[in-house]
């Protein structure tokens, strides 16, 4: 596997993230402009844009793979006609008050600070606010549902794959596009604890995996233990190669997690040709 830099007009990047159990490797191109050193390159604002998009769509799986696990909680939060809010707002009050009471018995019973991230969504049909909430764990799951005290509340150990938090899904939301309401108050549909651990990103290695080594990648001339050498203590878990046939630029996201937190022999993505 080629790991040297290439000559021309670019230069092949690397990316790495690390959250928790799991890496995530970008490799992408950064085409020079003329006159100016390697060292000085950047990406072009199109090719910054979408990776900016990129880790804004993986922020919250970031979040939350560096800062839970199985020993922590997932909850549902749900209202009855008695105590249904009527405004983005009072949703935003109660599930602060609840946290409020949810830090006080972690104190009074000399339990760790708490970490805590939560979405909050309406719903399409009946209009009915609800809460997804991760915390963490310690505390009996029916102490909590009868601390909520508003409605509905369902407590789930999380559950983790290679892919990361099983039914992530309803966590990665967007800023709300056409919610006049919560447009005016200026406020986001999710929020979390202070506490939270950032991803591990280091600095960006230009050339370490060449051009010649992505192209092999996405025709399947490369394998995954050829790429688990590079990392190692890591699996690969997915493999997404992509060309752009306008600036012929390679592209792949490499998605690994920690060896020993792989139970089962996984299908290879890419074979090795014989």
């Amino acid at each position: 596997m080629r790991k040297r830099k290439s000559k021309g007009r670019s230069v092949q990047r690397e990316r790495r993230i690390f959250h928790g159990d799991y890496l995530d490797v970008f490799s992408f191109p950064v085409f020079q402009k003329p006159g100016k050193r390697k060292k000085k390159t950047n990406p072009s604002s199109e090719i910054q844009k979408k990776l900016n998009q990129k880790y804004r769509e993986n922020k919250l799986t970031y979040l939350i793979n560096e800062n839970f696990g199985k020993k922590d909680l997932e909850m549902g939060l749900g209202f009855d006609d008695e105590h249904l809010p009527f405004t983005y707002a009072d949703v935003q009050r109660l599930i602060r008050n609840y946290i409020r009471r949810i830090k006080h018995y972690r104190k009074k019973n000399g339990l760790p600070e708490l970490k805590y991230l939560y979405v909050i969504e309406r719903g399409s049909t009946n209009g009915r606010w609800h809460i997804h909430m991760i915390l963490s764990g310690g505390i009996d799951r029916n102490v909590l549902e009868e601390m909520w005290g508003q409605g509905y509340a369902h407590t789930y150990r999380l559950e983790f794959d290679d892919n990361g938090l099983k039914g992530l899904a309803k966590y990665k939301v967007k800023e709300p596009e056409m919610d006049i309401e919560v447009i005016d108050e200026k406020v986001r549909r999710w929020a979390s604890s202070k506490n939270l651990k950032q991803p591990t990103i280091p600095k960006d290695r230009d050339g370490f995996i060449s051009k010649d080594t992505v192209r092999d990648i996405r025709k399947g001339d490369i394998c995954e233990r050829d790429i688990e050498r590079l990392y190692p203590g890591y699996t690969v878990t997915s493999i997404e190669p992509f060309l752009n046939t306008i600036n012929a630029g390679e592209y792949v996201t490499i998605r690994l997690r920690k060896t020993q937190s792989i139970k089962t022999n996984k299908e290879v993505f890419y074979k090795c040709r014989e």
